[in-house]
């Protein structure tokens, strides 16, 4: 690096690769953050956005590059270096103690002690005056218990963290996610005043709207790789949508031609004549949406897509009785349903493929035939009492011939598969209950291209036999792939419904557009925005 560039640029990643095992996960990717610069990085999930941060606070030390902040090259030599030289970063999630006031929490593992070697709430609140000062934080934030105080402040106080720790570069990881509109402002024009005063910041969002209501400068990562580097006033919402997902290839299942779109809208248009299986009305769940109403049809695969936070998992877990909504009502099949439990749940052919398999939807030290019959249990216990195992491995055998899951037999330890056939054990599972509602959260991550296509295939076969299918994910090309109908939860509602019918609308990049917040100027504080692809 120049004399200049040490001069303007805080922090600079050059050249960067990284590679676990023979996956490189970052390729040659360099980015240069100016001192007194909002700088936003971009991308879809898996982009890689995560890790050249983690590369950044000194988490993780790149397979190939180099980092320098404030001019100082990270050497990875020694725990918390970053901050030392001048890094700070607040992460997605909350890292607060909560029971703890706002003092304990800025200098947790840091306190200031008097003559006697007692905390000294005196010399800590001197010297973050002035930082809680130029950030606006009301002073009685500072003896307020983290658990009292509302979103906005937690974040402030997790900003003014990162600041007391690292005052050259301030990294932001979806600091909006949980915000209201007018809290969004409010972080904003904070974020301007920390850039003013010579700090570098790093917005690391999903929301595109922040992008050009705030940031200066913005980097757009796809596949490991920067696709776009460039002042934010150089690029609109069209092309930064263009540089996230390119055209790749989708590599879940076949694509569809025109006479399979046309058929299959037909089809999808014909089950929406019938009575809905599933209605949600005015659903509320506390700081995740405020009323979400839809209807999901028998034979239909209703894809549920929104950004982060926006409630895709948390709306699939209420669906399945492992979430109490704090208001409004769900049908079924024309029913009041009040699932208050998983077992109720399925016990009405409601059955739920989580997001995250190896916590939630198998028991991974367990044999197949076990995780299978699990499910079975009032099924196999005879009129004495007694396990009818036999039956349900006979069950087991049946569904891994189905689903094509590649093991050695139903004896075979879960946790011993792959990705995929893991996957596969929890759909058998789900084809074992006979589902009638069957709710997917992110149902093909982690698999291979070709376990991805059976999964698709076998859940469409079940859509084509009657049962209503929910599937969330946040692969927009999946979604357009496999969905008769999408739903976008977006700001607490269900913000659009878009029809397989409507061909020009049907695709990824008017979902992610339709995902942004809407009345952009309000959010950019009155910057000017484009609309593009919206």
């Amino acid at each position: 690096m120049n004399q200049t560039d040490a001069n303007h640029c805080v922090l600079e990643m050059a050249n960067i690769g990284k590679r676990f095992g023979q996956n490189w996960v970052l390729k040659d990717v360099s980015l240069k953050v100016r001192r007194g610069s909002i700088h936003a990085i971009v991308g879809h999930n898996g982009a890689g956005k995560s890790t050249l941060m983690k590369i950044a606070l000194g988490a993780l030390e790149p397979t190939d590059g180099e980092v320098r902040i404030a001019g100082q090259r990270l050497t990875y030599s020694r725990p918390a270096e970053a901050r030392t030289l001048g890094l700070g970063m607040v992460m997605q999630e909350r890292s607060l103690i909560t029971t703890l006031t706002g003092i304990d929490n800025l200098f947790l593992n840091a306190e200031r002690f008097n003559r006697l070697q007692f905390i000294s709430v005196a010399k800590e609140r001197a010297e973050v005056e002035g930082l809680i000062g130029q950030l606006g934080i009301d002073r009685s934030l500072l003896s307020t218990q983290v658990s009292d105080m509302s979103t906005i402040e937690q974040e402030l106080i997790e900003i003014a963290r990162a600041l007391r720790l690292g005052s050259q570069v301030l990294v932001l990881d979806e600091p909006t996610a949980p915000l209201g509109r007018e809290e969004i402002s409010r972080l904003f024009a904070i974020l301007r005043t920390i850039a003013a005063r010579g700090t570098g910041i790093v917005l690391i969002t999903h929301h595109l709207a922040e992008v050009f209501a705030v940031s200066d400068e913005v980097t757009c990562l796809r596949e490991g790789k920067v696709v776009m580097s460039c002042p934010t006033k150089e690029t609109d919402m069209t092309h930064l949508i263009g540089a996230m997902l390119g055209r790749r290839p989708w590599a879940g299942a076949r694509p569809h031609g025109h006479h399979d779109h046309g058929e299959r809208a037909e089809k999808a248009a014909s089950a929406r004549a019938t009575e809905p299986a599933l209605t949600v009305r005015n659903l509320r769940i506390a700081e995740k949406f405020s009323d979400v109403s839809f209807e999901a049809y028998p034979g239909e695969i209703l894809g549920v897509v929104g950004l982060a936070g926006s409630g895709r998992t948390s709306l699939m877990r209420a669906l399945f009785g492992d979430l109490r909504p704090s208001g409004g009502e769900i049908l079924l099949h024309g029913k009041r349903y009040r699932p208050g439990s998983p077992q109720f749940a399925m016990s009405k052919g409601v059955y739920l493929i989580p997001e995250d398999r190896g916590i939630h939807g198998l028991v991974l030290s367990k044999s197949i035939a076990e995780n299978v019959v699990l499910v079975m249990l009032r099924r196999l216990i005879s009129g004495v009492g007694l396990l009818k195992f036999a039956e349900g491995r006979d069950a087991a055998r049946r569904v891994m011939k189905t689903l094509d899951i590649r093991a050695s037999g139903v004896d075979q330890i879960v946790g011993e598969l792959s990705g995929g056939n893991q996957q596969k054990v929890v759909l058998a599972k789900a084809l074992t209950l006979g589902a009638d509602v069957l709710l997917l959260d992110e149902p093909t991550f982690g698999v291979d291209i070709g376990a991805s296509r059976e999964i698709i295939a076998q859940v469409r076969s079940m859509a084509e036999k009657g049962t209503t299918v929910l599937w969330a994910s946040s692969d927009l090309l999946e979604i357009a792939h496999v969905a008769d109908r999408v739903i976008i939860l977006r700001e607490g509602i269900v913000g659009a419904t878009i029809r397989r019918e409507v061909a020009h609308e049907f695709n990824e990049d008017h979902f992610l557009a339709m995902m942004q917040r809407r009345q952009f100027h309000e959010v950019g504080g009155g910057h000017e925005v484009s609309h593009g692809a919206g």
